[in-house]
């Protein structure tokens, strides 16, 4: 501090208050002004605080759902709530170890067998000891789902030693044994449509100590192949059986096999922006035979694109192209070529069956090149038949683009009431080719001379004269304007001038004229491989890609499709040595499940299913005719009203 010169004493003391005198300021009222502070301070976690804070001009600031600054002024966050998770991290306090509290899976006389095994040793080395044999949680051992377990004394210095408490896989190979019960669980995965993923959040959530990914997945890659092994052997003999069964009835040539095809893919083949190639990552070729009942699966080819190796290395600036390269190769087409080319998948599938049987005839659908593919190897002797409904629609979609004349179809939906005259023509068209059929015996001249009558009964009954025509030639409508599975509205009226009746004959005749009755004389359909692809899904479904397993997941699929349940679990378990146990309830299980799909197929079954789909569709077609469909379409369409050049050019 300075010295205070003379001259500032004297300021000071004449500035400051003098004895005896009142303040300067005593009396005075003093207005402050009071600033106006609406903001508020608010202090968040540093997880919501990252989540909303903005910058404005390097301050942080809130904004309102329409962009504006918020009152509120963010301070320094806290720290995060401790999750769950981390909680849970630390052991309660107690004696017991926390593994010896989840759920583990034993097989009880192994644990039976270790008890009393340890409880002789126990009383043999100290028989005066009072102790309780208790399992030593800090030394068990996993082993996938299985463990190895030891017993330990809680009074004296007893210790047992290390216990298999699961059996093993027969093997002759070097090194440890797999566990039964790893096995059987990747036959199970494999068998669903979730992965080791979706199998361990299962097993954690069960309070199950699941085991590490890398086993599983190797254990699945080992599962996989064994079972596509198995189904190929499987599908061979069903092929050898089938040529011996038509030596057996008779047949001219045996090895000679109706079949159909079909090829499904497990994404979009198109999608925008997505690849200029086509989208399919994956195709599945199947085969099915027409000579039984039981349309069972002959042949399958999996087509695959996907490899992660791949990928790898490419990220690594490695130059590598599938199939084929160095290391692991999932793939088996190439990139460049195109994953739609059915021609090619029936051509590879063809050669594969060819060794067992020939091809007689090949049903697929009308727009699939497979029949070319087929023709390679088996001849061009080789019969090409129409998929019944697919023909069907392709006769639908003709109609829906047919140029009837504007006074045909009146209502308040014009389009709707097309496609609903569609599907009628459609249904009625079908219902008369399979009850002809049935009442002809299959009589192909017969049909063609009949058939001249039944199209022209159709084009009247849809205009309206119903009734001495249909009694006469008609197989379904008896004349009494009902006509089978009729999607008409009641209150719609069809009339039809010359040009519309002749417009309406040329796609009826898509489906009874005498070229379709050729290509449709056997009534065979691709329904089998339709459901052989939807079953697919259950294993390889759409929102997943298996690149590495996704071949042995298909073929446990057919395999299951061809011999049953409960046979293809029992078939795969002993395959892989896993045998499940004899008498048990998981036998009786299987068998429960076998029963159920069984009485699902069975002919009173199927009946009643279609009549319910029959009556639940009757019952939306005849509620859609109480309601009006508006479109509320929010986005905007573009306005080609003032263009000059549409004006002046209507086609445009």
């Amino acid at each position: 501090m300075g010295f205070i010169t003379k001259g500032k004493k004297n300021f000071l003391l004449n500035f400051a208050f003098k004895p005896g005198r009142p303040g300067p300021a005593k009396g005075k009222k003093h207005h402050f002004e009071k600033r106006s502070n609406s903001y508020t301070y608010v202090r968040l976690e540093r997880s919501s605080f990252e989540a909303r804070v903005a910058y404005n001009e390097y301050i942080f600031t809130f904004r309102d759902v329409d962009g504006s600054q918020t009152q509120a002024k963010p301070l320094r966050p806290r720290a995060n709530r401790i999750h769950y998770v981390n909680m849970l991290r630390v052991p309660a306090s107690s004696k017991v170890h926390p593994d010896l509290l989840t759920n583990k899976v034993y097989v009880p006389a192994l644990l039976q067998s270790m008890m009393s095994s340890e409880n002789k040793m126990h009383r043999l080395r100290s028989d005066k000891c009072k102790g309780d044999l208790v399992i030593d949680g800090s030394a068990s051992v996993k082993w996938g789902l299985g463990w190895k377990e030891r017993l330990l004394c809680t009074r004296c210095k007893y210790v047992g030693k290390h216990y298999k408490l699961y059996n093993e896989v027969p093997s002759s190979t070097r090194g440890r044994k797999a566990a039964v019960i790893n096995v059987g669980s990747q036959i199970g995965v494999a068998s669903t449509s979730i992965g080791n993923t979706g199998f361990r959040r299962i097993l954690n959530t069960t309070n199950i100590i699941a085991p590490s990914p890398l086993a599983m997945q190797k254990q699945a890659n080992k599962v996989n192949t064994a079972v596509k092994s198995l189904n190929e052997r499987s599908m061979c003999e069903i092929r050898k059986n089938l040529v011996a069964e038509n030596a057996k009835i008779g047949q001219q040539n045996p090895i000679l096999v109706n079949v159909e095809g079909d090829t499904c893919y497990n994404n979009p083949i198109f999608k925008l922006d997505a690849t200029p190639f086509q989208a399919g990552t994956i195709a599945i070729s199947t085969m099915c035979e027409n000579n039984t009942k039981n349309k069972q699966i002959v042949g399958v080819l999996v087509s695959n694109k996907l490899c992660r190796t791949s990928s790898m290395l490419r990220n690594k600036d490695q130059p590598v192209q599938c199939p084929n390269h160095r290391g692991h190769c999932t793939a088996n087409v190439s990139e460049r070529d195109s994953i739609g080319d059915e021609g090619k998948y029936n051509e590879v599938l063809g050669d594969l069956i060819s060794q067992d049987i020939k091809l007689s005839k090949f049903t697929c659908d009308g727009d699939s090149r497979a029949i070319q593919g087929v023709r390679k190897f088996h001849g061009q002797n080789v019969g090409h038949l129409r998929d019944l409904r697919h023909l069907g629609n392709s006769l639908k979609r003709e109609l829906n683009k047919a140029p009837f004349s504007k006074g045909m179809l009146k209502g308040h939906s014009k389009c709707n009431i097309r496609s609903r005259f569609a599907l009628s023509v459609k249904a009625g068209c079908i219902a008369e080719l399979k009850a002809a059929h049935k009442k002809l015996q299959g009589d192909i001249i017969t049909l063609k001379k009949v058939m001249v009558n039944v199209i022209s009964t159709i084009i009247l009954c849809f205009n309206g004269y119903c009734g001495t025509s249909c009694a006469k030639y008609s197989y379904v409508c008896a004349g009494t304007n009902r006509q089978a599975k009729n999607f008409m509205p009641n209150n719609v009226k069809v009339k039809m001038v010359d040009s519309d009746q002749h417009v309406l004959r040329k796609c009826i005749e898509m489906v009874l004229g005498p070229a379709a009755l050729d290509a449709t004389k056997l009534l065979t359909t691709t329904q089998k491989c339709e459901a052989a692809n939807r079953s697919y899904q259950a294993v390889n479904p759409k929102s997943v890609t298996f690149s590495r397993n996704c071949v042995g997941r298909i073929h446990g699929q057919v395999y299951k499709l061809n011999n049953g349940y409960a046979n293809s679990v029992i078939a795969k378990t002993m395959e892989l040595h896993a045998n499940l146990t004899q008498g048990s309830k998981v036998i009786k299980q299987l068998a429960y499940e076998d029963r159920n799909d069984l009485n699902q197929k069975q002919t009173s079954a199927t009946i009643k299913a279609r009549a319910l789909r029959a009556r639940t569709r009757n019952y939306r077609y005849k509620l859609h005719e109480e309601l009006h469909y508006g479109k509320g379409i929010s986005d905007p369409k573009p306005d080609f009203e003032g263009l000059p050049h549409l004006k002046h050019h209507k086609y445009a």
